[in-house]
């Protein structure tokens, strides 16, 4: 009897063994197909990221050296406004036709729905920390330049709208212009122009310097994603 009691207390032992080495097992799989699960969806954002900025860096690109092209016109209108003596405001007016620009290019449209999608569902602890805080990073600078960039950007339009109001340079009708030129004090359009170049030049300088941070930052984020795949 004791030895049929022993062996049903050692199968029972086995049978109880088993059942936990078998829950053991099962916890391990789940827990390896989770960090699997989590692995993918960290690659999947890597990449979104990495994709986004790449797109970034193009933008940026482009538009600093538009930006520098027009900030060089600007500054040789300075010189010639201070080396130039007007005899009437034709010649004003001429200078200003030939320096006039298209249209600022301030305002940069960033890619950023990986991130919004990274933050909004919760994943950002995903990432390693120096990627975490160096995406948020930029994340600021690209919002800081938008905010201020697009400020400066409203205020030169105002003012260039009030200019064009003082001043009716688009006319193409001849005998239309000289009657709205007739009897306009000419003595401070030199002086406005001046103006009109210094508050566009100060909208782009400020734009290349918020831009090339971000740029910058850009280039240190796309470099950290680049070093996770090796």
């Amino acid at each position: 009897m004791e030895n049929k009691t022993g062996k049903y207390f050692k199968y029972a032992v086995g049978e109880i063994l088993l059942v936990i080495i078998g829950i053991i097992i099962a916890l391990q799989i789940n827990n390896w197909n989770e960090e699997r699960k989590k692995q993918n969806l960290k690659n999947e954002y890597l990449i979104s990221l990495e994709n986004d900025y790449r797109k970034d860096t193009l933008l940026l690109n482009e538009r600093i050296n538009q930006n520098k092209k027009r900030l060089e016109v600007l500054n040789q209108s300075f010189d010639e406004i201070e080396n130039t003596i007007f005899t009437g405001p034709e010649e004003v007016i001429s200078l200003f036709k030939n320096k006039f620009g298209n249209g600022l290019r301030v305002i940069n449209t960033y890619n950023t729905n990986s991130f919004n999608l990274l933050i909004s569902s919760g994943h950002v602890d995903l990432l390693d920390k120096q990627i975490r805080e160096s995406i948020m990073e930029l994340n600021r600078l690209q919002v800081f330049e938008n905010e201020v960039s697009s400020s400066n950007r409203e205020y030169f339009l105002e003012f260039m709208s009030n200019y064009f109001f003082k001043y009716p340079f688009e006319f193409p009708n001849k005998s239309l212009n000289k009657v709205l030129w007739e009897g306009l004090e000419t003595n401070e359009l030199p002086k406005d122009l001046m103006t009109y170049f210094a508050q566009e030049r100060y909208t782009i300088e400020r734009y290349l310097e918020l831009s090339e941070d971000v740029f910058l930052q850009t280039k240190l984020v796309l470099n950290l994603l680049e070093d996770c795949k090796n």
